[in-house]
């Protein structure tokens, strides 16, 4: 396979290289270049709180409207739902939050340097119900490298699902994991004035159990 970009291997020299693959160097920097132009255009300010998956940004306007101290980036797959996002910015505007199309495995390292991160929020991701799909999953092993690397000190992962199994593999693994420590539901900081997902709306609404599973970077 021809890589999309010939010059693929100047990346090589980037401070994001060391937490990107060479082979995503090779068939996927044209969505590297496009995060780098959107950094150029759209300057972060930290600190810093990440969601993935952001969707129409009902949580995470949430956050920035009542922590005017914090900057909050929504990082989602789908271009609608981002460009719906960016107009209720607009709308509202609010400065401390932005949103950007990308895959957050390729966006936290463009965009922020390792320890400066205070929390990701993964609220409701894809399952991935097929077997020969699970592969794809956000939630691996992968992830909780990134995110170790990338979270200050003391910086959380707030994880919440109403798949019941996929919980399940999370929590087994993490329970591994010495490098992050879980913080009990109750204890997670201002999660009682959260703005629901609309996800989690309709779990509630529909008694569909869900669970959440917050974690420190030790």
């Amino acid at each position: 396979m021809t890589p999309k970009n010939p010059d693929w291997e100047s990346f090589k020299k980037e401070p994001f290289a060391p937490y990107i693959p060479d082979e995503v160097f090779q068939y996927r920097s044209d969505e590297i270049e496009k995060i780098i132009a959107w950094k150029k255009e759209h300057p972060l300010s930290m600190p810093m709180e990440v969601e993935i998956g952001s969707n129409y940004g009902r949580f995470l306007l949430g956050l920035a409207r009542g922590r005017r101290e914090m900057n909050f980036l929504g990082i989602e797959l789908k271009a609608a739902l981002v460009s719906r996002f960016v107009r209720r910015i607009e709308r509202e505007g609010d400065t401390n939050c932005k949103c950007i199309h990308a895959d957050a495995r390729l966006a936290i390292p463009v965009l922020f340097e390792p320890g400066t991160l205070d929390a990701i929020y993964v609220l409701f991701p894809d399952p991935w119900w097929k077997k020969r799909h699970a592969r794809r999953r956000l939630l691996d092993d992968a992830f909780f490298n990134m995110a170790h690397v990338f979270l200050k000190t003391g910086g959380m992962v707030v994880v919440k699902t109403d798949v019941r199994p996929y919980y399940e593999t999370v929590c087994e693994a993490l329970a591994l994991d010495k490098r992050f420590e879980t913080i009990p539901n109750d204890a997670i900081p201002n999660a009682d004035k959260w703005d629901l997902t609309n996800r989690e709306q309709h779990c509630i609404e529909n008694g569909v159990p869900y669970d959440t599973l917050a974690v420190r970077k030790v």
